[in-house]
């Protein structure tokens, strides 16, 4: 099981989301801004963190960054609803500290997928 916390605006999604990690055995903590999110990550551990590129608070980018200097291991992860920020240059620059990026349209066997091979604690029983 993996600890992970979720940064989107998006609230159906962020729903949607929480519920299908929680259903694959993770614990999903969800927040709706991008300075919720820094500050549950300096109050609490997680094994992956998931960034939507635009939300109030801060995005990925600004979000990723600070994240990155917080904790250098923590596994990033970037999620969008816009394919077509993939392509800028700037974007994909910007991004380079996350370990992989998805579309919001990934299924929720992706996400899991992601998730076990990005934080090893994933792959660990709760009995264990």
């Amino acid at each position: 099981m993996a600890r992970i916390l979720i940064a989107d605006d998006d609230h159906a999604y962020l729903d949607v989301f929480c519920d299908g990690m929680a259903a694959m055995g993770h614990e999903a903590v969800g927040v709706s801004r991008g300075d919720a999110a820094l500050d549950r990550l300096r109050k609490e551990d997680f094994d992956i963190v998931f960034l939507d590129v635009i939300m109030p608070g801060g995005g990925a980018i600004t979000l990723g960054h600070s994240v990155r200097n917080m904790n250098a291991e923590l596994p990033i992860v970037v999620i969008t609803g816009r394919p077509e920020l993939g392509h800028s240059p700037l974007l994909r620059n910007g991004l380079r500290f996350a370990q992989a990026k998805l579309q919001k349209t990934a299924s929720l066997s992706e996400l899991d997928r992601t998730v076990r091979q990005l934080a090893p604690a994933a792959n660990l029983n709760s009995n264990e």
